[in-house]
């Protein structure tokens, strides 16, 4: 989950807020949908990472390392002192040390058997993330002009070579995962973006005539048995473009920029600010109005929280270490 954008695309910028605010509701009891959020963030960060390079590749793994792990480390600290201090308000997390060092080091393990889980819950999606940048920065070593065409073959790869030897080891297991290929479809649609959004000019009538093209084929997808790659990835691909081409002019509410630039915060930090109202304040025992009204609140809580920590930890944490690297 990209942090930050340079010279930011404000669309993309309320796209990661709507994903985040996706995940977000798949963790609510009263609503439990949205699971498309994360197949979302990952074609963003395809996107971004091709964005980013375009004109400077300079430092590109120590940038996104610094865009990472900064927040992540310190909100896993957070959880596995509450696993230390007050373990009955978290499910299946303990205060494991090992679990701990192999969470910071993005190493996949299975957290007391119930799966490929950090200790921070939602950092398995970081993990993914780390082994895209870490095939992306070989590929702009190698070649900055075929970047695409090396990071998508060396995706494919990795994920074949996962799924031969996913039972001889568990990391092998976790990666076996065709979500990778989501990383592509965001890197096609880079290319495609920028080599035709100059092109393109619509009006209304075309706009929504797409639109409603965009949610018949999501809603084809979403309802088929195709792999989560195709059912989740396409609509996410879809919509990322649609947003692309047909939003980047719109002037979205400045609220909603504040929240994509929180966005990484909001999706980190939301299970854990639910999950505590829900255990303290039992708010499941209530009827679906009073809990509909109680998720409003949590809800606001945990964007207040998150754009707090966006501007007094996190961002001002990445411009200490920019400056402390000269990047």
């Amino acid at each position: 989950m990209e942090a930050g954008l340079q010279n930011k695309i404000e669309s993309i910028q309320v796209l990661r807020f709507f994903a985040a605010f996706s995940v977000m509701l798949v963790h609510t009891p009263i609503f439990e949908f949205g699971h498309w959020g994360v197949d979302i963030f990952f074609v963003i960060s395809g996107f971004i990472m091709m964005y980013i390079t375009e004109k400077n590749n300079n430092f590109f793994l120590i940038k996104r390392f610094i865009r990472i792990i900064p927040l992540y480390w310190i909100l896993t600290l957070g959880v596995f002192v509450i696993a230390t201090l007050k373990p009955e308000y978290l499910n299946n997390t303990t205060a494991n040390i090992e679990d701990l060092i192999k969470s910071l080091l993005f190493i996949p393990f299975n957290k007391n058997g119930v799966g490929h889980y950090p200790v921070l819950f939602l950092g398995w999606t970081l993990n993914f993330e780390i082994i895209f940048y870490l095939l992306f920065s070989l590929s702009l070593f190698i070649s900055k002009k075929y970047k695409f065409i090396l990071c998508s073959s060396a995706l494919i790869i990795f994920y074949f070579s996962c799924s031969a030897l996913s039972k001889e080891n568990f990391i092998f297991y976790a990666y076996a995962n065709d979500m990778l290929f989501e990383f592509i479809y965001g890197m096609l649609a880079f290319i495609i973006w920028d080599k035709y959004a100059s092109a393109i000019k619509t009006n209304f009538l075309i706009n929504l005539s797409l639109l409603i093209l965009f949610f018949i084929i999501t809603i084809f997808f979403f309802n088929s048995n195709f792999p989560v790659f195709i059912s989740r990835g396409i609509p996410a691909f879809l919509m990322i473009i649609y947003v692309l081409f047909l939003l980047n002019d719109f002037k979205f509410p400045k609220i909603l920029i504040t929240l994509g630039d929180a966005s990484f915060c909001i999706y980190l930090l939301h299970p854990y600010v639910i999950q505590f109202f829900y255990k303290v304040f039992e708010i499941g025992n209530y009827n679906t109005f009073i809990q509909f009204i109680n998720t409003v609140l949590i809800t606001l809580i945990i964007f207040i929280i998150s754009i707090y920590i966006f501007k007094f930890i996190e961002r001002p944490i990445n411009i200490s270490l920019k400056k402390k690297f000269n990047l």
